[in-house]
C-alpha cells in the first residue's frame, strides 16, 4: 500500500471518530470515506503481459475497482441541515417508451382459428396447367433431406399423406398414382362468382384444373387407411383445402384444414404453391393421452416445372417440396420460427 494511501486511510479513521454528533459531519465522513475507497482501489498499468494468470491482490483490486462506479455521488453541502443535501440515488435503467417493449427475436404468429378470408386465401385451391385435366399421373417421390426436430417433421409428414413410415426416416422412394379434375368454380368475392381458376398462357386465357386430393390420399396412404374409414374433403363453402381420414398406423381421425395459400399460375417457367396447413391429430403418447387432440401447424412449398421424358417421349413434371413444421401455443402457430425443415424430390410421368 502506497504512503499516500496510508495518510488518507489513518485521516479517514481519525474523522470517523469524531463525527457521530451532526448530520452535516456524516456526510463529510461518507464523502471522505468514499474518496478514500476510489484512491485506495486504484490499480496502476501492469508492465506483465495480460495473458498471465491474475495475483490474489490484482484480482481484489480489480474487483474493487469495478465496484466503485456504483458509490453514490453526493450533492455539494450548503451548509443547511436537510434532507435536501442528501446524496440523490442513481436513477433505475427504465425503456425509453412507457408501453412494453417486445421482444423482436419472438416475432409474430398465425391465429391457425381466425377467419378465413382473401388475404389469407389468395385462391379457392392450387391451381395446374390446363393440359393436365382429367389425366391419371405417376408420382415418384423421394425425402432429400430433414433438418430440425425429427419427430414434428415424422409426425407432420405421416398427417399430411405419408405412407411407410421407413419410406421418411430412411428416404426410400414413394410410388402412386394421382389424377387432376376440373376445378369448380367457386367465388372468391362478395360481389358475385369469380372463376379464379382462370390464367393467361402465351396470351391465351386458360383454365387449371386440380389435384384430386382424395384419390391422392387413397392411393398414397393406401393400405395403411382404415378399412372402414370415409375420406372426406371439401367443406361446405366449397373451399377444397380441407381433408379428413383415418389411418391404421395413427391413433384417432387427422383432419388437415389450409389457412393461407398463395398460388403461382402456370406459366412457362412453371407453375407453384405455399400453403399452411392446420393439424388436428392425436396428442399421441399411450393409453395416457386416448381421446386427446392437439393442433400442429405445417407450412407446404411446391414449385414445379413441366418437360418430356427422352427415352419414352411421354409428359413429365419435375418438382420440389419444401414442409416446415412450427409450434402451436392456444391456436397461434409461430410463422417465423420454424422447429425442422424437409425436403423432398417429385417426379410425375402421365399414365
Amino acid at each position: 500500500m502506497s504512503p499516500r494511501s496510508c495518510i488518507l486511510i489513518a485521516l479517514t479513521t481519525s474523522v470517523l471518530t469524531t463525527c457521530n454528533n451532526s448530520r452535516s459531519s456524516s456526510l463529510l465522513c461518507h464523502a471522505l470515506s468514499s474518496q478514500t475507497t476510489r484512491q485506495s482501489i486504484h490499480v496502476p498499468p501492469s508492465s506483465t503481459s495480460d495473458n498471465l494468470p491474475p495475483t490474489r491482490r490484482s484480482f481484489v483490486q480489480k474487483a474493487a475497482a469495478s465496484s466503485a462506479i456504483f458509490l453514490p455521488l453526493l450533492s455539494p453541502l450548503n451548509g443547511n441541515n436537510n434532507n435536501a443535501n442528501a446524496a440523490a440515488p442513481l436513477p433505475l435503467l427504465t425503456s425509453s417508451s412507457t408501453s412494453p417493449q417486445r421482444i423482436e427475436e419472438i416475432g409474430g404468429g398465425f391465429d391457425l382459428f381466425s377467419p378465413t378470408s382473401s388475404s389469407s386465401l389468395s385462391s379457392s385451391d392450387v391451381f395446374y396447367p390446363s393440359s393436365m385435366s382429367n389425366t391419371q399421373w405417376k408420382v415418384q417421390r423421394v425425402v432429400t433431406s430433414v433438418e430440425g426436430e425429427l419427430g414434428q417433421a415424422a409426425v407432420a409428414w405421416k398427417c399430411l399423406g405419408g405412407g411407410e413410415e421407413r419410406a421418411f426416416t430412411s428416404k426410400l422412394t414413394e410410388a402412386y398414382n394421382v389424377r387432376f379434375v376440373d376445378a369448380p368454380v367457386v367465388g372468391m368475392s362478395g360481389n358475385g362468382v369469380v372463376d379464379d381458376a382462370q390464367y393467361e398462357f402465351e396470351g391465351k386465357r386458360a383454365r387449371g384444373c386440380i389435384l384430386d386430393r382424395k384419390f391422392e390420399i387413397l392411393n398414397r396412404v393406401g393400405k395403411l387407411l382404415q378399412s372402414d374409414d370415409v375420406i372426406s374433403w371439401g367443406d361446405d363453402d366449397g373451399e377444397r383445402g380441407s381433408i379428413s381420414y383415418a389411418r391404421n398406423d395413427y391413433p384417432g381421425r387427422i383432419e388437415l384444414k389450409t389457412v393461407q395459400r398463395s398460388i403461382e399460375p402456370p406459366s412457362e417457367a412453371g407453375f407453384g404453391s405455399d400453403e399452411l396447413i392446420r393439424i388436428q391429430s392425436s396428442a399421441g403418447g399411450g393409453a395416457l393421452f386416448v381421446g386427446s387432440n392437439v393442433y400442429r401447424c405445417a407450412r407446404v412449398k411446391r414449385r414445379f416445372r413441366r418437360g418430356f421424358d427422352e427415352s419414352t417421349g411421354k409428359r413429365i413434371i419435375d418438382g420440389i417440396e419444401i414442409m416446415l413444421t412450427y409450434r402451436v401455443l392456444d391456436g397461434v402457430a409461430g410463422v417465423e420460427m420454424p422447429t425442422s425443415t424437409s425436403k423432398s424430390r417429385i417426379r410425375m410421368t402421365e399414365l
